[in-house]
């Protein structure tokens, strides 16, 4: 027997919230089951509590808890993403779920070979009533190779739906195949309000030359609640540089990406102006320069008066000398510095990161360039040739007197796909290293020594391994019995690196 209670419009999923009851068509879903006899077995003639009940499991597993509340789980393939999937399997499910506006609150629009039709964006929207919503214009993750002349028509269509229920987007993810494919901030998004807007990522796979620019004296986007910003390098230009410095009006962004310029002529981008934008950002934490062409690297008529404050740090595939610049301008000590398949050879300004993780750089790299005088406690390397031995021998050199040391505050080594160095080496350097930090300080456990400085060297701690090289058992025994943290694997690990970090957490494929 059908539970009444399920089809009364006076309960919704939260009582508290009007705009999450169930729609009146339930009642007339429900009636036409009762009227026309389903044959037995047949999918569509379930009853509606038991379909409500199967509903609201899947709404719930496609949700997360997060520190700011909960949130649509953003890591589910599309094949199965809910509510879609099951909308597509009846008419009848469709129905059913088209009537719980909580349901869609998480708009998804594909733009690959399966494009979502206008008629069906706009039928999402409508089903979501007036809450507020998470949009997310993406192709399946098979489909972001080859050749998609029509990308860029299927986006533009998706943004014209969207920038009409704007004011209601708490979130809104674009991740296409061309840059040229994504909306223009200064076109698209102008005189618009997003009172609720928190994160807005636009992400293109292939830099193919973009939009042609467009300039706007008294461009306006109000989006007041913004702490999560990813532009490619066009659209970032375009909005915050010069006068019309979007960041200076976002009070409450946190983290900012730019991503997406190739040298696709002689002319890249300068930056020394957008250091100069991102320094105006009131409360940024979190950086990342992302794939980047750079004209030069500073004006000549500039001086160094930029000083950047982070939390973070994110540098990938920045072409050019200039990672010492951008080192050059973060005046504080961010946490966290990453940097993956840069220049660091040339690089004159030293690393002041408490914890800093290389990924992906060459045998011809010198990891000591940057490192030499860096004090930080954390030191990670992700498929870096140029941890070789001769890296070791400069670790364990102290000078004539044992008394400067390079990398003289690590304590945690962490290592996964380096191959080219000497287990024993390593063991070396660590006792070495050890015996001179306890003899200007006594400790009994590791565990005693995270805090502390040591005013030499300090002793290496923890060491983690991950695709290493093989290692005796002498050896193994040695750094177990005297590390507080030991791990050493030596299979090697097959890491794609597609998107890193901070940026790419919430990929939806």
């Amino acid at each position: 027997m059908t539970n009444q209670a399920l089809l009364d419009s006076s309960n919704s999923i939260h009582s508290s919230d009007e705009d999450c009851r169930p729609d009146e068509s339930l009642f007339a879903i429900y009636h036409s089951i009762q009227a026309t006899p389903a044959p037995r077995n047949f999918i569509g003639a379930l009853p509606i509590e038991l379909l409500l009940a199967i509903f609201m499991h899947l709404y719930r597993s496609s949700r997360s808890l997060t520190q700011t509340g909960e949130t649509w789980r953003l890591n589910d393939p599309l094949s199965s993403l809910f509510p879609y999937a099951p909308a597509a399997v009846c008419s009848m499910w469709c129905s059913v779920l088209s009537c719980i506006p909580e349901f869609w609150t998480r708009v998804v629009i594909r733009v690959d070979s399966q494009y979502t039709q206008s008629q069906d964006i706009r039928r999402y929207f409508e089903w979501s009533r007036n809450l507020h919503l998470d949009v997310i214009i993406t192709r399946n993750r098979d489909e972001f190779e080859g050749v998609d002349m029509k990308e860029k028509s299927k986006v533009f269509k998706a943004t014209r739906e969207l920038v009409r229920h704007i004011e209601r987007c708490r979130s809104i993810r674009f991740n296409v195949m061309y840059s040229s494919s994504l909306p223009s901030m200064l076109h698209d998004f102008h005189q618009e309000t997003a009172p609720y807007l928190h994160t807005l990522k636009l992400k293109c796979k292939v830099d193919d030359g973009g939009s042609p620019p467009r300039k706007l004296v008294h461009w306006s986007f109000d989006a007041p609640g913004l702490r999560h910003l990813y532009l490619d390098a066009r659209n970032f230009f375009d909005v915050c540089v010069d006068r019309n410095n979007w960041l200076r009006r976002l009070h409450k962004l946190k983290s900012l990406s730019v991503s997406r310029h190739r040298q696709l002529s002689a002319k890249g981008i300068d930056l020394y102006k957008l250091l100069k934008a991102v320094e105006e950002s009131p409360s940024l934490g979190y950086l990342e320069l992302k794939d980047l062409h750079f004209s030069r690297l500073r004006p000549w008529t500039t001086v160094n008066d930029i000083s950047i404050d982070l939390i973070s740090m994110n540098l990938e595939d920045l072409s050019g000398e200039v990672l010492s610049e951008i080192i050059g301008y973060v005046d504080s000590a961010p946490h966290t510095t990453r940097i993956s398949r840069c220049s660091i050879t040339t690089c004159h300004h030293s690393l002041i990161s408490s914890s800093v993780a290389f990924r992906g750089l060459s045998a011809n790299q010198d990891l000591m360039a940057p490192l030499a005088h860096w004090r930080g406690r954390t030191l990670s390397l992700i498929d870096c040739a140029c941890f070789h031995d001769d890296f070791l021998r400069d670790m364990m050199d102290g000078g004539p007197h044992d008394q400067s040391f390079a990398c003289k505050g690590v304590k945690e080594l962490h290592l996964v796909n380096c191959t080219k160095f000497s287990p024993r080496l390593l063991k070396a350097m660590v006792r070495k290293r050890r015996k001179l930090a306890r003899r200007s300080i006594f400790w009994i456990n590791d565990q005693e020594t995270l805090d502390w400085t040591f005013p030499i060297v300090a002793p290496i701690t923890l060491i983690s391994v991950e695709g290493g090289p093989a290692l005796f058992k002498k050896d193994r025994e040695w750094f177990e019995t005297n590390l507080g943290s030991f791990h050493w694997d030596e299979q090697v690990l097959d890491r794609s690196f597609e998107d890193s970090g901070d940026s790419d957490h919430d990929r939806i494929e």
